[in-house]
């Protein structure tokens, strides 16, 4: 048998939350969705939730931390109610209700959890331990309910333990039994296929494949009509139009960053020939330009520029360039040291004042 895909959810409905568990028990991709749908909830201050479950079962260790998830979060009454279909590892979620009701045509199975694994020693050793922890959990859930104990004791030993409705109200595993569930051909092959004994009553309502498109049409903003294909068509649509609305958002976010940049460098370059700063300061500046450019730049502009040392030559009345009031001789005998510096700074300068004390033979 093919598993029915699992969908499981937790939305508002009036005052009280709604969780709905459809299909194969294993959530490799929605236990983080419907962990932040709980958590919503609570924080909106809900506290009473009514659980709905139309499953096989599947894997128990899934079912026991949706338990966990639902009795941690809500501190309210937690109610519950049957599709067609409650067994396996779906009956242990449907036992941790106050109340839980099945229709009259439904069928509840219990039987031991069941696994395997493969790899080392250490691993087969493990998974026993565990596979053993969860078998324990389940016997004690369904035991302390249980109003039959030789039948359960006999039934746990032997296998799968298929129940009505009725019989599972008689037994104590469910608290009330419903009119009558839809189903169709599909949904008794499935309970047919899970090894139900029991021969399905069969009817034309719709199944349960049709309600849910019915109500992700209603989401969708479609009306409840709509077809599979005019569903398909707008969650194309809508997965397009957030797709153009994310690349819209990275190329104004593009857009920005490289405005950004053009204007930092434009502030730096202009500091540093300026002389407001120096250029192996760069790093620093673009730095503190990118956390706040306004604060930076308006801080880098109220610098007063150093000035340039070859702007301090002048020419002497006699016609003498000098430096600091000094020609090239004299600084070359006082102060090697400026010398050096003002050819550091500007050598055409300094080439300037050294060509009018040496080529033109002035000392």
């Amino acid at each position: 048998m093919d598993e029915i895909p699992f969908q499981i959810s937790a939305a508002k409905k009036g005052e009280t939350a709604e969780i709905r568990i459809t299909g194969h028990i294993g959530w490799e991709t929605d236990a983080d969705v419907f962990r932040l749908q709980v958590d919503a909830l609570v924080k909106a201050g809900v506290r009473d939730v009514h659980v709905y479950i139309n499953s096989p079962g599947g894997n128990c260790f899934h079912a026991a931390e949706i338990v966990n998830i639902i009795t941690s979060g809500f501190k309210g009454n937690i109610t519950g109610e049957g599709g067609a279909l409650v067994a396996s590892a779906a009956t242990y979620i449907s036992m941790h209700c106050k109340s839980f009701v099945m229709p009259e045509n439904g069928v509840f199975m219990v039987h031991k959890p069941s696994g395997g694994v493969s790899g080392r020693s250490e691993d087969v050793k493990a998974y026993l331990k565990l596979l053993e922890d969860i078998e324990r959990e389940y016997y004690n859930t369904y035991r302390t309910v249980a109003k039959d104990l030789p039948a359960f004791e006999e039934k746990w030993k032997s296998g799968d333990w298929w129940l009505t409705a009725k019989e599972a109200r008689e037994q104590g595993f469910i608290t009330g039994v419903k009119s009558k569930a839809k189903i169709d051909r599909e949904t008794a092959a499935v309970i047919k296929a899970c090894g139900c004994p029991f021969e399905m009553e069969k009817n034309d309502y719709q199944t349960e494949k049709e309600m849910d498109l019915k109500a992700t049409a209603i989401m969708l903003g479609l009306p409840e009509t709509a077809t599979e294909a005019e569903v398909k068509a707008k969650l194309e649509a809508n997965k397009k139009a957030a797709a153009d609305l994310e690349a819209m958002q990275a190329a104004q976010a593009q857009k920005e960053k490289t405005e950004r940049e053009a204007k930092i460098k434009a502030a730096l370059d202009r500091a540093i020939v300026d002389r407001r700063i120096k250029a192996d300061c760069r790093t620093e500046w673009e730095k503190m330009l990118n956390s706040n450019f306004d604060m930076a730049n308006k801080i880098l502009e109220g610098i007063v520029p150093v000035e340039k040392l070859s702007s301090q030559i002048v020419t002497s009345q006699e016609g003498r360039k000098t430096y600091r009031g000094k020609t090239f001789a004299q600084l070359q005998d006082e102060d090697p040291d400026l010398l050096a510096e003002l050819e550091a700074d500007n050598p055409e300068a300094f080439a300037e004042l050294f060509n009018e004390t040496y080529k033109g033979g002035k000392k």
